[in-house]
């Protein structure tokens, strides 16, 4: 990476998920005022409707979904981040300031498309792709969009303006992650704006906007559900300490929405001896039992049992053995909404 592109990037690797993705549901409040994103959705309706006139072999949200991620991508511009966050400006809270600024990153783009998808009556939900580099600090992320019609998901990358399309297929003939994850061909199928001055940025200091499609190490969250690989950032014989690094910290699952699940997380190569798990916890909320398990190991906690600001100590009943650690939540009622939010996970020998 160059040192020019090094510094435009300085939030760019950050995730900006937290406090723009929907979340669970909060007591109703005053509505606020949208006038940039009821604009956006009068305009890209209008677009939609212009586009599918007279083509009805063609699924109506196909042109939905790319009028979306059109505007999205045209008007969210990750050069106006990241000058605005070198010139120390104000930075996008929420979708309408997006809008309003004419900027945003990756996971500002996700939160605009998901806005204005749920507005337009898109069935879509998020697809967040977490890089595991050779130590956590060097850990990055990426997160996309899958759009749902005609009995598949469709996978939208806003950022980069691109899409896939398997060849001999119809112009709504896109595909989903999972299905070009398996196939050798995926790259020769996307559809992308090379125009755009950042995709331009990108690609001339080397970087690969289509990482996610084949790198080895990338956890991938569908709709939140997946698992999150920890690898300790501090690691001794008797003791090892894990720390989310641009990954969530949270375990669980955080939205009632038959398209979302949650998130499970996995303790990589814990010490043999280790027999004790310590959960610095931040939060929690809905009603469940948080699971723990390795090997033929499994602990069960209820949330009635954690207390935010504390730290919650889980005893094995035998050391690991170097058996990998999951933590899982089970909800309560089991659609519902159950997950704990840490700092920091401890395993040691005492």
């Amino acid at each position: 990476m160059s040192p020019r592109l090094s510094r435009l990037l300085t939030v760019w690797l950050v995730p900006v998920l937290a406090g723009m993705l929907p979340g669970p549901a909060s007591p109703a409040a005053e509505p606020t005022a949208t006038p940039h994103t009821d604009r956006a959705v009068a305009q890209i309706r209008q677009q939609a409707d212009h586009l599918s006139k007279g083509r009805r072999l063609i699924a109506a949200d196909f042109f939905s979904s790319l009028a979306t991620a059109n505007f999205v991508q045209s008007r969210l511009s990750s050069l106006n981040y990241s000058v605005r966050s070198v010139a120390k400006e104000p930075l996008p809270a929420n979708v309408e300031e997006c809008l309003k600024w004419n900027a945003g990153i990756c996971g500002n783009h996700v939160a605009a498309f998901l806005e204005i998808a749920q507005r337009l009556g898109l069935r879509a939900r998020p697809v967040e792709f977490y890089f595991r580099g050779a130590q956590p600090a060097k850990n990055h992320s990426h997160i996309c969009v899958e759009v749902f019609y005609d009995k598949r998901w469709r996978l939208f990358d806003i950022t980069w303006g691109t899409y896939f399309r398997e060849p001999g297929g119809t112009l709504d003939n896109l595909v989903d992650i999972e299905t070009l994850r398996g196939s050798p061909h995926a790259r020769d199928w996307a559809v992308t704006n090379q125009s755009d001055l950042w995709y331009q940025q990108w690609t001339a200091s080397g970087l690969d906007p289509l990482e996610y499609l084949d790198h080895a190490r990338v956890d991938i969250l569908r709709g939140r559900q997946g698992t999150i690989h920890l690898e300790a950032i501090d690691h001794a014989p008797d003791r090892a300490i894990y720390q989310p690094r641009h990954q969530p910290n949270f375990v669980g699952r955080n939205r009632a929405d038959k398209d979302y699940g949650a998130i499970t997380v996995q303790l990589e190569s814990p010490p043999a001896k280790a027999r004790v798990l310590q959960l610095e916890v931040l939060g929690f909320a809905g009603n469940g039992t948080l699971t723990v398990t390795s090997g033929s190991q499994r602990l069960s906690i209820p949330f009635a049992e954690l207390s935010a600001g504390q730290t919650k100590t889980i005893s094995f009943k035998a050391s690991l053995g170097k058996q990998t650690v999951q933590l899982q939540t089970i909800p309560t009622p089991a659609e519902g909404v159950a997950y704990v939010v840490f700092r920091t996970l401890r395993l040691t020998n005492r």
